[in-house]
């Protein structure tokens, strides 16, 4: 009898990834609407969220040429959603993990 769950990871990174886009493209923008948050931009906020994944600047992690959301591993865009979820529930979490994002790219003061 064939293994009917063999398509499920890679249909739960395809959901996870679409989660995070949702996210990205969707309510990342409202929330910062509001004007509370310290950055406006969607990539801003994935900026954000990468960078502590990564506990680095993500671009020192993930090889160029393909986007940051299509490299992470189930594991990682849930910790990715994670904090995404809760920067939008808290902008001073957001502004907090900001600067900590800024410090590892060396453009905090």
């Amino acid at each position: 009898m064939p293994n009917s769950t063999a398509s499920k990871p890679n249909e739960t990174i395809q959901a996870l990834r679409e989660r995070l886009m949702r996210l990205a493209n969707v309510e990342f923008p409202a929330a910062a609407k509001s004007g509370a948050y310290p950055v406006r931009f969607n990539h801003c906020f994935l900026r954000i969220v990468y960078d502590h994944v990564f506990g680095t600047q993500w671009q020192r992690i993930l090889p160029k040429g393909q986007a940051a959301y299509k490299q992470l591993n189930a594991e990682q865009l849930t910790q990715a959603i994670s904090i995404g979820e809760s920067i939008i529930q808290d902008p001073a979490l957001c502004s907090e993990l900001n600067k900590a994002s800024l410090a590892y790219r060396g453009k905090l003061r």
